[in-house]
């Protein structure tokens, strides 16, 4: 095996990503089949790696747990090479497009969007590239020993899978990702609620190994840590709550405040536009609690 790859059991591998898995790269995840055929679970480990995969082993098959491009920058990697190329349902008629993503993601603002598609495709290594299926919910990755059960996750997009292997009870968190930094929720698709949820769903299921895509292999104090990662979305509010109630006024001056993010360290606009996106989601659950918030 190649010295990227970590082993999670006797089918499934860890694919470790560039920058230590850490955006604008994830880890992503290798599995063979019983004909030891490979299944690669998410591309943007980094382009170098996905080559190196790509003439190791004999891949027929890319699933993407979700359209962000820090998951599926490299599918075109294998777009002549794999038999299908799957993404959720719900992603699925914005995958692989930069122009759509770009709005997607940016709510439409032309001078973000464009800043988006000159931006994060280099970074990544992105290209254009059409899925050929979609999954949902009802499916099953049928692997031969080994099964996948997506489990809709939406919260942190709209289109956010996990995969559930109940043999070695096994959780692909992806983007539930539990690191320090928690859950992130940038966009207008995006929902504090529906995290939160799909955050208390996974819970109950039986985890031996859970495999987050920015933090690798978890194999201890999982539902702790679930529990803390959870509790990220109260400290937040909290802690806006706590600026207003100091004096300021404005969304702008909140987001000078960098309550989230705490820095801007790196493609500034758009840290900035989606600091200001999940403010606006804490402000919303303040009001919604029957804050009153003299806010602009």
């Amino acid at each position: 095996m190649s010295q990227y790859l970590q082993g999670i059991s006797d089918n499934i591998f860890l694919v470790q990503g560039r920058n230590n898995g850490r955006f604008p790269f994830s880890h992503s995840i290798l599995i063979f089949n019983n004909h030891k055929e490979a299944i690669l679970v998410d591309t943007g480990c980094g382009i170098e790696i996905l080559q190196q995969i790509k003439s190791e082993y004999n891949l027929i098959r890319i699933i993407n747990s979700h359209t962000h491009p820090d998951h599926s920058a490299g599918n075109w990697v294998f777009k002549d090479t794999a038999d299908a190329i799957l993404v959720p349902k719900e992603g699925f008629n914005s995958s692989g497009n930069i122009q759509a993503l770009s709005y997607r993601f940016t709510e439409h603002n032309s001078e973000i969007a464009k800043f988006w598609r000159e931006t994060i495709p280099k970074t990544m290594g992105m290209k254009e590239c059409n899925p050929t299926q979609s999954f949902d919910s009802k499916s099953e990755f049928d692997f031969g020993d080994i099964k996948l059960l997506p489990i809709h996750t939406p919260g942190h997009t709209i289109d956010h899978y996990c995969f559930y292997e109940p043999n070695d009870q096994i959780l692909l968190s992806f983007d539930i990702d539990l690191t320090k930094f928690g859950p992130w929720y940038g966009h207008i698709e995006s929902d504090i609620p529906q995290f939160k949820d799909s955050i208390t769903r996974l819970q109950d299921l039986a985890i031996k190994t859970l495999i987050s895509s920015h933090k690798g292999i978890i194999t201890n104090d999982i539902y702790k840590q679930l529990d803390v990662f959870y509790q990220r979305f109260d400290e937040r509010t909290e802690r806006i709550h706590t600026l207003l109630q100091e004096g300021v006024t404005s969304i702008s001056q909140l987001v000078e405040r960098k309550p989230i993010y705490g820095d801007f360290p790196y493609v500034e606009p758009l840290l900035r536009f989606w600091e200001e996106q999940m403010i606006r989601k804490h402000i919303a659950e303040l009001e919604e609690r029957g804050e009153l918030l003299n806010i602009s």
